[in-house]
């Protein structure tokens, strides 16, 4: 276990997994800034290649399921106790509790005083509006508690703002942060930017990156794909509650691949290296995936990589107005079908030098307005 530097004023930060690279950015952010860091963390079993940077101390509070909200509730309320004990042995409190997700805010909402101040990030919201059945009513209360406790509340896309929280709590707009979710800076300093497009050949390369999640926006795709061999490949990276469905189409058929896990911070460039296209195309029924704007909305730019992405979201109203990729809607029959017959690979040449255009400045993350807000919630607290 790394040795905590009492000198420096030390940061806490409570995550749900130990694998999320945006947690690992947050850490390498606050450590750049001058900070002392415990994570205390729980393992998930998945993207165990990501970790935090090496001078943090991390704590494992051991395994958690996916899921499963009220079942969770006695292994937090353990953690609590087993954090206060454990925090005995540091001589100064800390100076933030930055917490991701509800259950952790609730961790550091009762395991340190409220003199204490506490950041509440969030990149999906628990439950989204409205909040009708008793569980979610529930949940609303608590979340409301906790911004009214927090002094600040960073969300990574502005549609949790507009569709979420400035309706839940009118007025939160004056506390809270919008840090998208952009490439991270040690990765973009170690990966150069492509200076010229690729030149898309047949097959038409698509690259599906990240947590397999969505059957009803992969499979079909899948299927679409392997009719058209020699036109087509697609291959997956990662990992996800899908696998298991990936892996049996990947025998079934010759042009569907799995090239397992990967560490974003050295596999990045090799990946969209390999692909033309990166497929984002989440359930848009899902309100989270209509507020979002994940990572790849800035990963495959950098890369010179256009996107599929879903319609009815703020994805795609950002990739429809950089010009950086197309736009499908999964709940469409054939949408997988017509989105291929679409794919040539000079529209594709095309989309890849529009990516390229974009500034790196607005694709990869800059600290510059977000420590100056959290160095002022130190000493206002």
């Amino acid at each position: 276990m790394k040795r905590i530097d009492t000198i420096k004023p030390r940061v806490i930060m409570l995550s749900p997994t130990m694998s999320q690279p945006r947690y690992h950015r947050r850490a390498a952010m606050l450590l750049e800034a001058g900070y002392d860091i415990t994570v205390y963390a729980f393992k998930r079993g998945y993207y165990e290649e990501n970790t935090y940077p090496e001078k943090i101390e991390v704590v494992n509070l051991g395994a958690i399921d996916e899921g499963k909200y009220f079942k969770r509730i006695p292994k937090l309320v353990r953690s609590v106790f087993w954090i206060r004990k454990h925090e005995k042995k540091y001589p100064k409190v800390p100076v933030i509790i930055y917490t991701f997700g509800l259950d952790m805010a609730l961790i550091g909402h009762f395991a340190w005083s409220n003199s204490v101040p506490l950041v509440y990030e969030i990149g999906d919201v628990p439950i989204p509006l409205p909040h009708n059945t008793l569980a979610s009513k529930i949940l609303e209360l608590v979340e409301k508690k906790i911004i009214d406790r927090c002094q600040m509340l960073t969300v990574t896309s502005p549609g949790f703002v507009t569709d979420y929280f400035s309706l839940l709590k009118p007025g939160i707009e004056k506390k809270t942060m919008i840090i998208e979710n952009k490439l991270a800076r040690e990765i973009a300093a170690k990966f150069l930017r492509p200076e010229k497009p690729q030149i898309p050949s047949k097959p038409i390369k698509i690259g599906y990156i990240g947590a397999f999640k969505y059957g009803n926006c992969i499979f079909p795709l899948i299927e679409a794909v392997s009719k058209r061999k020699g036109d087509f490949e697609l291959h997956f990276y990662g990992e996800g509650s899908l696998k298991k469905d990936i892996l049996t189409y990947v025998a079934k058929y010759e042009n569907v691949f799995y090239h397992g896990s990967f560490a974003s911070n050295q596999d990045l460039q090799k990946i969209y290296e390999s692909v033309y296209l990166s497929y984002v195309v989440y359930d848009n029924r899902d309100p989270n995936v209509r507020m979002a704007l994940p990572n790849k909305l800035y990963d495959g730019p950098y890369f010179g990589v256009p996107l599929v992405v879903a319609e009815n979201t703020l994805l795609a109203e950002r990739v429809r107005s950089f010009g950086i990729g197309f736009v499908v809607d999964p709940r469409e029959n054939g949408f997988a079908e017509r989105l291929l017959d679409e794919l040539t690979p000079d529209l594709i040449a095309q989309l890849t030098t529009s990516t390229l255009n974009l500034d790196s400045n607005d694709l990869v993350e800059d600290y510059n307005e977000i420590v100056p807000k959290l160095k002022n919630i130190v000493k206002q607290g």
